[in-house]
């Protein structure tokens, strides 16, 4: 189980992806509208959208809340 942490400064959609290293992408942790202020974490249990396992690997992460976009690396170890 990964664990993705995060702040929200003001009311916002928040969306978190997960993509493989060929851009796809691979599952949607988060997909809330008019999220309310204040710290969150999110759980990704490595599978797809599918609720298909994934391969251990490295995979990209964005998070967009607002006019807000940032994308971190996550190494995932089985």
């Amino acid at each position: 189980m990964t664990k993705i942490g995060y702040g929200l400064p003001k009311v916002s959609d928040v969306r978190i992806d997960i993509f493989n290293l060929m851009g796809e992408t691979v599952a949607t942790v988060v997909d809330e509208k008019s999220k309310k202020p204040g710290y969150y974490h999110s759980s990704w249990n490595s599978t797809n959208d599918l609720g298909v396992p994934v391969a251990a690997g490295i995979y990209i992460y964005q998070i967009r809340a607002g006019d807000f976009i940032k994308s971190r690396k996550l190494i995932l170890l089985k």
